[in-house]
């Protein structure tokens, strides 16, 4: 059965891509069709949203019920001073949508748990957590996991950062309440110290692993969590074991 051809727009705007062994032409027709949702636009998200329209995923959806502030502009780099004051995903949504005419962008100023109980249907390749609260972590990872969604999630404090992925749709064993369980500790980024390279390097490296999955036939993200230490450079892989997860 002959593939589909990829037209002349793709090829154009993604043609350095395309050439990269495990994308090809193939690839680049499926993340034009694959759908995406990033939580939270900080710091991390922010670098997500870039990278992942322009590989030219097909749809992506960004949710966070926060402001711009003058405090953010370090790390965050969809915003300017111009933006204070401005909500983050109108604005992002604004600035991203003029990189391509491939991808299409969904704003929902809201929380994540306001916004499932609004959307209980959504239907998405990947949900993508760069938010900086635990709790939230884990209703996303117990989302993905029961609607069997890819999921990935990624966290930063000072020089060191977390990647921690499942793949939901064939794999059902270990969600983040498992190996991170609530605590009574705050560990939003805005009590923490960092540098905004730390942020992109590490959501970097989740949506290098990102944009291979999504570009294979069967959605292949792998189980994996990585210890990364951007002082050291050391990036620390460790294996999953199966277990009956609890939640």
């Amino acid at each position: 059965m002959a593939q589909p051809e990829l037209s002349d727009n793709l090829i154009e705007q993604f043609g350095r891509q395309i050439l990269v062994p495990g994308i090809d032409e193939q690839g680049q027709l499926n993340l034009s069709k694959r759908k995406v949702c990033i939580i939270g636009l900080g710091a991390l998200g922010t670098v997500a949203s870039q990278y992942l329209i322009r590989s030219g995923v097909g749809e992506v959806h960004f949710i966070d019920h926060d402001k711009v502030e003058g405090s953010n502009l370090h790390r965050q780099i969809n915003y300017t001073l111009e933006d204070i004051g401005t909500y983050k995903t109108e604005t992002s949504k604004n600035k991203l949508q003029r990189i391509n005419d491939i991808t299409k962008i969904i704003s929902h100023r809201t929380s994540y748990q306001n916004y499932l109980k609004e959307n209980k249907n959504e239907n998405f390749d990947l949900i993508f957590d760069c938010t900086d609260n635990h709790a939230n972590k884990i209703l996303s990872s117990q989302h993905s996991k029961n609607n069997k969604v890819a999921y990935v999630s990624i966290s930063i404090n000072s020089t060191e950062g977390i990647y921690f992925s499942q793949n939901y749709q064939i794999d059902s064993s270990v969600c983040f309440a498992c190996l991170f369980p609530q605590t009574d500790i705050n560990h939003r980024c805005l009590n923490s110290a960092m540098i905004g390279p730390v942020a992109g390097f590490v959501t970097s490296l989740a949506c290098t692993k990102i944009i291979f999955a999504l570009a294979s036939d069967s959605n292949d993200l792998k189980n994996e969590i990585s210890l990364i230490d951007l002082l050291t450079s050391d990036i620390n892989k460790l294996q999953l074991s199966k277990i009956n997860c609890p939640h």
